[in-house]
């Protein structure tokens, strides 16, 4: 997994994590303080509407349907719906139903994080609940015609040696909620997002407090926590939305904007630009131009020297360097240059790529594909007192930029 890549995921996952941990933590020690019995019953209904509201504003329909999802199971625990002990006599409806709701919970959850977000989110959403609807409804139907028969599908250890007695949720549940959360995690480790995180670390949450429905003061508080997760993930994700660009992963002008106006009193800045970008586009076209972005954004991303690269606009890129003067980032921005300069870009012929994936693996290094590289041109400078702010260091390293693309580009300059 590349470093960037992981330092995103860990990025994304680590604080709703220790939100889900630490109030899990604190219920089991026992460590919170003793609040109002009406307060703790209305704390999951007032973060679910705020949930609810982030995620219909923003159109987030996988997160809507995620926030019904746990309050179902609220609503669930409030109804009492427990395990309960196949004796005979027994009604088996009510152990029929929590088998029913631990099974098909993790199901619905992966369904819907998979499912893209398609159409209007009215539609998406009416479509979304006929979809989810009619599956536990169908369930339920077989479950009240055939309770023996789904008793015993549902509840019945069919592998001992697969089983874990002590977590208390029926064997095929268990392993739903297992091969979900596999899944999931699957797609969150190759897609790293806040929306993707956030429904993992709810269906994990749902996974822990199922056992415990009949904990009347730890279900509350922990359904408010997963909720409160999943609004975190809407405001985060579009929180990215607004200030990442999404083509290379880099801050984009909004964060640039915002990361200038607490530079301080000592600092440089770099403006970069792609060599014959427009030639290349029209030559190789725009799918090779975007990879090509990419490249130059993942290689500016490594840039040392306390330095942080932005997307300024088109194929140019902003680096900021706090504290630094245009001499000392010299050296880093020609090692990025340089690297840049000796990357190599496959083309690959469309005409002759094979069918089959096995076979495309198959050819892969074997020199069949044409390469190409690009250069880019530097300009730097740094504040003094003819450049008293951000604007005027950046028309500064602007001009340096055009100056490096006079001298024949591929090339640093700093500003005079």
């Amino acid at each position: 997994m590349p470093q960037e890549h992981l330092k995103t995921l860990i990025f994304i996952l680590l604080p709703p994590v220790m939100l889900a941990v630490g109030m899990g933590a604190a219920i089991q020690g026992a460590w919170l303080p003793e609040l109002p019995q009406g307060l703790v019953e209305i704390l999951p209904w007032l973060m679910g509407m705020l949930a609810g509201v982030l995620a219909f504003v923003y159109g987030r329909t996988r997160t809507l349907i995620c926030v019904i999802l746990v309050l179902v199971v609220y609503l669930s625990s409030m109804f009492q719906i427990r395990p309960m002990a196949m004796a005979p006599g027994t009604d088996l409806l009510p152990a029929l139903g929590y088998a029913l709701m631990t099974l098909l919970v993790p199901l619905v959850f992966m369904i819907n994080a998979i499912w893209s977000e398609r159409y209007h989110l009215m539609m998406d959403l009416l479509i979304r609940l006929a979809v989810f609807g009619t599956l536990p409804g169908m369930a339920v139907l077989f479950a009240t015609q055939f309770p023996e028969g789904m008793a015993d599908l549902l509840l019945t250890t069919h592998l001992p040696a697969l089983h874990w007695d002590g977590y208390g949720m029926p064997q095929l549940s268990f392993w739903s909620l297992i091969l979900c959360l596999a899944g999931m995690g699957f797609f969150l480790v190759k897609h790293p997002s806040p929306q993707w995180a956030g429904q993992w670390i709810t269906l994990a949450g749902i996974g822990w407090i199922l056992p415990q429905l009949f904990h009347a003061y730890a279900m509350p508080l922990y359904t408010a926590t997963l909720l409160l997760i999943l609004a975190i993930a809407v405001v985060h994700e579009s929180f990215q939305m607004a200030f990442r660009d999404d083509l290379t992963g880099l801050p984009g002008r909004r964060a640039l904007n915002e990361r200038l106006q607490r530079l301080g009193r000592h600092y440089a800045i770099a403006m970069t630009d792609v060599d014959h970008f427009k030639k290349f586009n029209d030559t190789h076209g725009h799918d090779l131009g975007d990879q090509v972005l990419r490249v130059v954004a993942a290689q500016l991303r490594k840039v040392s020297g306390g330095g942080k690269a932005y997307r300024y606009g088109g194929e140019e890129f902003t680096i900021v360097f706090p504290g630094k003067t245009a001499e000392e980032c010299v050296i880093h921005l020609e090692a990025v240059r340089e690297a840049i300069e000796s990357y190599e870009i496959a083309i690959r012929d469309g005409n002759t790529r094979p069918d089959n994936k096995r076979e495309g693996r198959a050819r892969r290094g074997q020199g069949r594909d044409k390469t190409v590289s690009v250069t880019i041109s530097m300009g730097v400078a740094e504040r003094s007192l003819e450049r008293p702010d951000p604007e005027s260091v950046i028309k500064a390293a602007d001009q340096a930029l055009y100056a490096a693309k006079e001298a024949g580009r591929n090339q640093v300059r700093v500003a005079e």
